[in-house]
């Protein structure tokens, strides 16, 4: 019936509604600084601060480049980061979408490329995205699988209960 037709659409039309693409700008000009020990293969971050920015990444001015900025009072940091390697690496963003309280950030990673560099580093990602009271979460996938889900709500507690800088 029309009815019927009609409350389907609108069902479409919530879930339609509650999904959204979110605008990430990637950030560039960015190291990891060697004092950070990664175990993991791949670690995800959201910082909220200069502060813990500075603790985790250095910029990496050239004569030619630009370091990008993040307004911490309006947008929240998002990185990935591999762990150290002398072989090519490569993080690429594929898309990114919010849905209700989370952000889903999809990458292609490529690891491990035969081309062996002189020396050894960390790749990282790096990407501004609005910080809004209803972004609770950060999903973080390589291509479909679930890499790592961070919390972003418990971000501002944590750091006050313990100023030492936290990854997750």
């Amino acid at each position: 019936t029309q009815e019927e037709k009609q409350a389907q659409g609108d069902t479409i039309n919530e879930l339609v509604a509650l999904q959204k693409d979110i605008v990430i700008r990637p950030l560039s000009g960015y190291f990891v600084k060697n004092t950070i020990k990664q175990n993991d293969s791949i670690v995800c971050w959201v910082i909220n601060n200069p502060k813990e920015m500075q603790q985790v990444f250095g910029m990496a001015k050239t004569v030619n480049n630009v370091i990008d900025t993040v307004d911490f009072n309006s947008q929240l940091l998002t990185a990935l980061t591999l762990r150290i390697s002398s072989l090519v690496q490569k993080i690429e963003l594929i898309s990114s979408k919010q849905e209700g309280s989370t952000v889903e950030v999809h990458f292609k990673i490529y690891d491990e490329e035969p081309t062996v560099k002189s020396f050894s580093m960390a790749a990282a990602w790096l990407g501004a995205i609005p910080k809004t009271p209803e972004v609770k979460t950060v999903k973080f996938y390589n291509g479909d699988k679930l890499i790592q889900s961070v919390d972003v709500g418990l971000l501002e507690e944590v750091m006050k209960e313990d100023s030492t800088l936290k990854k997750y």
